[in-house]
């Protein structure tokens, strides 16, 4: 018999710089160092919490992996994913293409709904909500 996952607990991201990697996170996706960084004393990299202080990152010094897509997918509520959308266009947030994320990019699935974007190393990152009906209700009247 094998384990029981009953959670994702972390995933490693590569950067260029870490410390400017916490910048950009904290910025768009609301993430902070995490206090337990401290004990890194002489490591470049960096541990990275939720707003609640729940560890859910490291950042590490090098090249995002390129064998395949690589996507950290980040769960926010239905609130916090129209306040991502309404302040879309962001140059700071490039789609996965390069230019400028856009509010129309928001994918659909049904169940779900994400945006797809780039940190500025080029890591592939989601932000996605279950929260369905709420969002299709504010993308309804987004277009009226």
């Amino acid at each position: 018999m094998g384990i029981r996952v009953s959670a994702l607990d972390h995933v490693h991201i590569y950067v260029a710089d870490p410390r400017q990697a916490a910048d950009w996170y904290g910025r768009v996706l609301g993430l902070q160092i995490h206090p337990s960084s401290a004990n890194l004393e002489g490591k470049r990299s960096l541990y990275m919490a939720t707003p609640r202080g729940r560890y859910c990152a490291t950042f590490f010094p090098g090249k995002p992996p390129s064998d395949g897509d690589h996507t950290t997918a980040f769960r926010v509520p239905g609130t916090g994913f129209i306040a991502f959308g309404a302040g879309l266009p962001d140059p700071d947030i490039p789609a996965r293409g390069g230019e400028p994320l856009q509010m129309r990019d928001a994918d659909d699935h049904g169940l779900a709904w994400s945006y797809y974007f780039q940190d500025p190393d080029g890591n592939h990152l989601e932000v996605t909500t279950y929260d369905h009906r709420r969002v299709r209700d504010w993308f309804r009247g987004v277009a009226q």
